[in-house]
């Protein structure tokens, strides 16, 4: 299902032309770029976004745009932001989303289970000036903590750094927005995750147990051609990140099993080496794709990408043309 407050992002929906195109400035540039690769074949966590017209709604429906007008103005005459800024968040979070989206929220959380099934809720940023660390939402498990999610997502639009971000860069509070994603969760914690990415010839792959990738991962070099190759550096993996109750995570040792043994299979990285292949052909720069793999069902899942910088050509002066290479990465 798709609408003005919900838009689907797994690639079925991609494949069965349901989305044509999914906009960025509508579902966030996280969002977007997965269901972009899921239109192209590559596994991404099943889900939908919670667009920026949803947002715009909640913040009429609730009548919020006086109470962040007022918290602005008493900032900039000498108020504590923090204080400012709490004030807002406590705004949104006490206010009800109007009827008709939370049915939209609800409905798409049923297609994908609906209570019982643990998803995974995350701010979708539209510019990195609403850039939020840290805001998500793990293991929820009915439709009310999806809704009451949501609420906190669209909140986090107001964080001391959002607010300060756009402060310094002259953008009118009123106008931002924050579409949510929420997705099936990826149980990594009983699997792995790490990074792909592209280098010349071959694919680079960092693997650890666990969540997120640490100093001591196994290290692979793919090449997926005619003649496969993989060069395999198995880590020390000594510890492993895991998820801890709602929000948050905590720090474990691994056992020595997991520590002699390799995180991924060659066919599992001739995979990984496929889809960043793809990903940088459509993307058309240099990408790093942020994966997971299922401890339950054993399959490998884009989670995140995050496409480099382009070469730009810079004019300096006396008509030299000088060929940069950021190092950053556009968002």
């Amino acid at each position: 299902m798709n609408s003005e407050y919900v838009v689907r992002l797994d690639g079925e929906a991609m494949r069965l032309g349901v989305e044509a195109e999914v906009d960025p400035e509508q579902v966030g540039v996280k969002a977007a770029r997965l269901a972009e690769l899921a239109s192209k074949g590559i596994r991404v966590p099943e889900g939908f976004a919670v667009t920026a017209t949803a947002y715009r709604e909640f913040v009429h429906h609730a009548g919020l745009a006086p109470t962040i007008a007022q918290e602005i103005r008493r900032f900039r005459t000498g108020r504590d932001l923090v204080v400012a800024a709490a004030e807002i968040r406590s705004a949104f979070r006490d206010a009800s989303m109007p009827v008709a989206m939370a049915d939209e929220v609800l409905a798409a959380y049923q297609d994908l289970g609906g209570d019982g099934t643990q998803v995974a809720v995350r701010c979708s940023p539209v510019t990195f000036a609403d850039s939020v660390q840290d805001e998500f939402f793990l293991h929820l498990a009915t439709g009310d903590d999806v809704l009451a999610a949501c609420r906190r997502c669209f909140a986090s639009l107001y964080s001391t750094v959002a607010i300060g971000n756009r402060e310094a860069e002259g953008i009118d509070h009123l106008k931002a927005v924050m579409p949510v994603t929420v997705q099936r969760m990826v149980r990594a914690d009983l699997g792995g995750s790490g990074t792909a990415r592209s280098e010349s010839t071959f694919v680079r792959v960092r693997a650890s147990w666990g969540l997120g990738e640490g100093a001591d991962a196994d290290q692979y070099s793919v090449h997926s051609g005619a003649r496969p190759m993989i060069v395999r550096h198995r880590g020390a993996k000594l510890s492993k990140t895991v998820y801890a109750e709602q929000r948050g995570t905590r720090t474990v040792a691994t056992t020595p099993a997991e520590r002699d043994a390799l995180v991924l299979t060659d066919e599992e990285l001739q995979e990984l080496a496929r889809w960043s292949v793809v990903a940088d052909a459509h993307f058309r720069r240099p990408t790093t794709l942020d994966w997971a793999k299922d401890g339950q069902s054993g399959e490998l899942y884009v989670v995140e990408v995050r496409p480099g910088a382009a070469p730009a050509v810079t004019i300096v002066a006396r008509g030299r043309s000088v060929l940069e290479s950021s190092a950053s990465r556009y968002r």
